[in-house]
């Protein structure tokens, strides 16, 4: 029987009504085509170990494989997650450290599923879509594209906070496990159509820490307003400092609030309004 409160599970979410699109050929193009604008300036492979606010701007030092290097700048745009940037060496005002090292993430992860045949469309007539359930999995997404092809991956789960943390703290190996064992029982057919998976838990991958920030209503009052204003020379972006957290849309409108505000900046600066005098 289907539970009679199953409709609330996203109708009433205002970021997850039901007409959505997604980038042609899967999101990550977004951050390529983003990549390519910027692939000149990009440094690769280097761990930012400090940021710091200095008299002329901005310093910061990274580490490659060829050691630790500095830069400076006028001014830094700092993206990184908050539980990273804890970890940082940093001169922040006592209110941005506390937000830094106060606002919790969350812990989250995936497991993509690749089968020999797409299953749930040429048995189930299933195009897209989620399956919810209340067990380790708690989701099942299906694909919206290249219907009927012959082979598919699936989402074979979505899981957050306390089953995230469960399934994250088993090997790659076992998690696989679950997710066909659990998967199975809503389609026999995992077992026989499998191919090979990939796995991730956000809260455990060094770079990340976690899947994206969450408020409470206190957090929002007495930690959020730290990250919406530079800290000097540093300014704070990403989902983490907007009310879309953990949308791409929360990301993207950081950004575009950052440049206005150093635009504004830089332009008050350069405006020099002539003096003139009677006589």
């Amino acid at each position: 029987m289907l539970d009679p409160d199953f409709y609330n599970v996203a109708e009433y979410t205002y970021e997850l009504q039901m007409t959505m699109f997604q980038a042609v050929g899967g999101m990550d193009n977004i951050a390529k085509a983003l990549e390519k604008k910027v692939a000149g300036s990009l440094k690769l492979g280097a761990e930012v170990k400090t940021v710091q606010n200095v008299p002329t701007g901005v310093k910061v030092i990274y580490k490659d494989k060829q050691g630790e290097h500095e830069l400076t700048g006028d001014i830094c745009i700092c993206t990184l997650p908050l539980p990273v940037l804890s970890n940082i060496d940093h001169n922040f005002a006592s209110d941005v450290s506390r937000a830094i090292d106060f606002v919790p993430y969350i812990q989250t992860g995936k497991i993509g599923l690749q089968f020999k045949r797409r299953f749930w469309e040429e048995d189930e007539q299933i195009y897209g879509g989620i399956t919810h359930t209340n067990n380790e999995l708690t989701q099942i997404f299906y694909p919206s594209y290249d219907y009927l092809s012959k082979k598919g991956i699936l989402l074979g789960y979505y899981n957050f906070n306390e089953k995230a943390k469960m399934v994250g703290d088993l090997s790659m190996a076992d998690r696989e496990k679950l997710a066909l064992e659990k998967g199975s029982l809503i389609h026999p057919q995992y077992k026989q159509e499998f191919e090979t998976s990939f796995s991730v838990s956000w809260h455990k991958t060094k770079y990340n820490l976690g899947g994206w920030a969450v408020y409470n209503s206190e957090a929002r009052k007495t930690l959020y307003p730290a990250l919406l204003k530079p800290d000097q020379n540093v300014y704070f972006a990403g989902e983490h400092t907007t009310y879309l957290t953990a949308w791409m849309a929360g990301a993207f409108e950081s950004a575009r609030s950052v440049v206005a505000s150093i635009h504004s900046r830089l332009a008050e600066q350069r405006v020099q309004y002539p003096v003139t005098s009677k006589g």
